[in-house]
């Protein structure tokens, strides 16, 4: 049976998205880069979507260049330090995250209102 936790979900994404405001990066963090770490999976663990899992893991991966020992300048554009384009780069993950969650909420609440005990999304099917 699948995982389909939509409030913890939207927490822990809550928790991500303020972390990511208020943190500025561009020095390494690993104590920090272990709580977003520990947030993903969390989030992870309790959603089982395909496409969520994939916004997690960009995410993740951009928060370990972004807090780990590595040069975040490389990630340097025009106009934007590569700690910020990192950090840009996590919020837009994070929106999509959002959506996504909206979009399964509807869609749950739309087959208990019909009374089916499972729903479809192009990545997964869950019990409810």
């Amino acid at each position: 049976m699948r995982t389909m936790d939509l409030e913890a979900a939207r927490r822990h994404h809550k928790a991500l998205k303020q972390f990511f405001i208020s943190h500025p990066g561009g020095a390494a963090d690993l104590r920090a880069l272990r709580r977003v770490l520990t947030l993903c999976d969390a989030a992870g663990a309790a959603i089982d979507d395909d496409y969520c899992r994939e916004k997690l893991r960009l995410v993740s991966e951009y928060a370990a260049e972004m807090l780990g020992h590595g040069d975040p300048a490389k990630w340097g554009r025009d106009s934007l330090s590569g700690a910020e384009f990192l950090r840009q780069q996590v919020l837009n993950a994070l929106e999509l995250l959002a959506s996504r969650l909206y979009s399964l909420e509807a869609l749950r609440r739309a087959a208990q209102r019909k009374g089916a005990p499972t729903w479809t999304t192009r990545s997964s099917i869950a019990q409810i």
